[in-house]
This record gives C-alpha cells, sequence and structure tokens, in this order.
C-alpha cells in the first residue's frame, strides 16, 4: 500500500445501538469518532458497542503514528437486523468511502452478529483485516443468544420448520387430549408414541422428501399416494383389530393368523404405489421403468411366502417350531424363497448394468 492510499478503520454497530441512543451515522474524523465514542460510553458504560469504537479509534491512532494515512468512521445497521440492516449500511459505507476516499478497510466488530457484514463490506471496499474485540465472558454467551434466536425465529416463522416443532407436537398434544376423554384412554399414551416413532422414522430416513417429490410429480402420482394413504389407514386398522381378536396373544398360531390377516391389505397399500410409479414412468419412456417391475415381483413373492408359511403354521395346528420347520422344508417354502430373491437379484443386477450403459 502506497502513502497515498487511505486506510479506513470502520467500526460497525449491526443492530444501531448508537442510533437508539440518539447519534446520527455514519461518524467520519478522528475528533468526531472519539466524542461520539465518549458519548455513548457515558450513556451505556456496559455495551460492548463501546469497546468496539474505543478500538477502532485505537488502531486508527497507532496507524498515524507511524504513517498518516487511517480514517475512522463509525457506521450502523437497524435494530431489527435482516436485509433492512444490511441495506442501511450498505449506504453508509458507500457515504464513508466517497468522503474519506479510501481503498482499502479494517473492520471493527463486537459480536458475531456484527461479523454478518462482512460481505456488505467485502463488495464495497477491500477489506485487509477484521478485529474482534472480546469482551470477557460475552463472546459465548451472546453467540449462543444470537444462534437460539435464530433458530426460534426460523421454527416460528418458516413453514418447513414449524411443520416440525409447532405441527407434530400439536398434533400428538391433541391425539393424546382427544384419547384421554374416551373410553380408549389406556390407548392414549401408546397411540402417541407411535405417532411420534412414525414421524421420526419417516423424517430421519428422508421418507418425507421423497414422498414429496412423488407428489409433485404429476397428477398420476398424486391419485396413487391418495391411494396408499387410504389402504394404510385400512390396513392399521385391520391390524388393531386382528391383534384385538387375539387379546394381542403372540404365540406362534396367532402369528400366523396376523400375518395371514394382514398381508393382502399391506400388499394392497403398496400396490398403487408401484401401479402408478409404473404408469408414470413408462409415460415417460424412462429406462427405469424395470424398477417398477422388479419391486411388483418382490411384493408379488413376499405375499406368495407369507401366506405359505401362515397356511402352513395353521395346517399345522402346532407351537413345536422343529415341526413347523420341517413342515415349511417339505413344502419347499423357504427354498423357492431362496430362489426367487437370487433370480430377482441376479436380474436386478444385469439390468442396473445395463441402465448406467444406456444414461
Amino acid at each position: 500500500m502506497s502513502t497515498k492510499e487511505k486506510l479506513l478503520v470502520l467500526a460497525v454497530d449491526f443492530d444501531d445501538d448508537l442510533g437508539r441512543n440518539g447519534f446520527k451515522t455514519p461518524v467520519i474524523g478522528f475528533e468526531k469518532c472519539f466524542k461520539v465514542a465518549q458519548s455513548f460510553a457515558l450513556k451505556r458504560p456496559n455495551d460492548a458497542d463501546a469497546n468496539a469504537l474505543f478500538t477502532a479509534l485505537r488502531i486508527a491512532k497507532d496507524l498515524n503514528q507511524k504513517r498518516n494515512y487511517a480514517e475512522v468512521a463509525f457506521v450502523t445497521g437497524h435494530e431489527k437486523g435482516g436485509a433492512r440492516a444490511g441495506l442501511k449500511l450498505r449506504d453508509e459505507i458507500k457515504e464513508v468511502i466517497s468522503v474519506t476516499g479510501a481503498s482499502s478497510a479494517i473492520l471493527v466488530v463486537d459480536s458475531a452478529e456484527d461479523e454478518l457484514v462482512t460481505p456488505v463490506v467485502q463488495s464495497l471496499i477491500n477489506i485487509v483485516g477484521i478485529e474482534k474485540v472480546v469482551v470477557e465472558q460475552m463472546r459465548g454467551v451472546e453467540e449462543t443468544y444470537i444462534l437460539l434466536g435464530r433458530y426460534i425465529r426460523k421454527a416460528l416463522e418458516e413453514r418447513r420448520f414449524s411443520r416440525l416443532f409447532l405441527g407434530l407436537p400439536g398434533l400428538l398434544i391433541l391425539t393424546y387430549v382427544i384419547l384421554s376423554i374416551t373410553p380408549y384412554s389406556f390407548y392414549a399414551g401408546p397411540l402417541t408414541l407411535t405417532l411420534l416413532g412414525l414421524a421420526l422414522v419417516l423424517k430421519g430416513f428422508g421418507f418425507t422428501e421423497d414422498i414429496s417429490r412423488l407428489w409433485r410429480a404429476s397428477p398420476i402420482m398424486r391419485v396413487s399416494l391418495g391411494l396408499t394413504a387410504l389402504a394404510l389407514a385400512l390396513t392399521t386398522g385391520v391390524a388393531f383389530l386382528s391383534l384385538y381378536s387375539r387379546s394381542f396373544s403372540t404365540d406362534i398360531i396367532s402369528l400366523a393368523i396376523y400375518m395371514k390377516v394382514i398381508t393382502p391389505y399391506a400388499s394392497l397399500s403398496i400396490l398403487p404405489l408401484i401401479v402408478g410409479r409404473l404408469a408414470y414412468r413408462l409415460l415417460k419412456k424412462s429406462v427405469r421403468v424395470w424398477r417398477d417391475i422388479i419391486a411388483l415381483s418382490v411384493l408379488g413373492v413376499i405375499y406368495q411366502s407369507i401366506m405359505s408359511i401362515s397356511r402352513i403354521i395353521l395346517t399345522a395346528d402346532t407351537e413345536d417350531l422343529a415341526q413347523i420347520m420341517k413342515a415349511l422344508n417339505e413344502n419347499y417354502v423357504v427354498q423357492t424363497l431362496a430362489l426367487y430373491i437370487g433370480i430377482i437379484m441376479t436380474v436386478s443386477v444385469t439390468l442396473y448394468a445395463v441402465e448406467k450403459e444406456l444414461s
């Protein structure tokens, strides 16, 4: 940097504490800044901004003792922060640069929030240094406060977050309260926890994003998802009634009855989604249509296997596991299932390799 180039020492007050205490900004020049810093410190001696103002003055003074090229200025944002603060800071920094003719700047900030102005300043003038004023016991607390405030604001104002942080707890509370005032109050806790677990699984494994993407894909997928949702509700009801009819028993015969009763409805729940996606890919002439055909095959194999296993257990009419396994082997249920799985895996790997070649 040549001696003719001006260096600007710029103290930033993002939330406009100076303005709220009666000081008009921008403040330009050492003497004016010194008077403002003194007055502000007398009004707000516990405010961290006072430290930033005097730090900027000290830096400018140190620089000018060696070479008379440093100028100092105070600029402020807006008390509500956000874009409004950024725009106000941009206008004030432009004015400071116009008055001082500075080509580079040292930025002086005292909080994590003030550091947000770095891109704004950088877009107007070259930043050669950033001085972070750390007040003992203040920085960690302030950063935590800002971070918590930011997340709370997101949870309340942004729809994608409010659905999770407000909508889901609200639904769970309503479910618990409604069931608590009915004859089925015994099931209030388990059902509420079931809904919470289901929501966590759907969100945790990204199923909600997949469903949202499918919903936006085409009217075919919307109809398929609607039918799947209805079928799932029916399956849940049938499953509950089936369990209730056997007093929630877990013996081998009861398990076989549950499988025999619930499997057709569960398969029916998944079928519309697979068929809908198959139709959608056929219309798009997508090479990935083979995946839905494989999915239908897997669904058919699983359905047939479960129904065969439940039928054999009920026919055997015994809870002896050794006899049940013998009956399954004699009917080649396990062997047939293993054969189908092997065929499906082989075909899937082959078709996947073909898809990679074509894409």
